[in-house]
């Protein structure tokens, strides 16, 4: 088990970019959101849209923090990073989270 959580974290390039596609459209299809939709919230145009959700285009840091924000998703799941990653707040930084003012 280790050993494919491993491989996961070292994804090739090409991989994980297909891997952060399909994610990204895995997650506007359960928000029930059209390219369109998320297309104008990028202020970009539906077909580069879907070359995003094909792979053919990489999403910028920004674009993934607004789809992030968008569907509710943590911006690393759409990285393609694993669940126990993107979803494991450390206990050190969450303890730190919550003693903060």
């Amino acid at each position: 088990m280790e050993n494919h959580q491993a491989n996961l974290l070292k994804m090739p390039h090409a991989q994980r970019r297909m891997t952060v596609a399909s994610r990204i459209k895995q997650a506007r299809l359960d928000s029930g959101l059209s390219q369109r939709n998320v297309a104008a919230r990028l202020e970009i145009s539906q077909s580069s849209y879907s070359r995003m959700e094909s792979g053919d285009l990489e999403p910028s840091a920004v674009q993934i923090a607004t789809l992030s924000g968008l569907f509710t998703m943590s911006v690393l799941w759409l990285l393609g990073y694993p669940n126990f990653i993107a979803l494991k707040i450390p206990s050190s930084a969450e303890s730190r989270l919550q003693s903060r003012p």
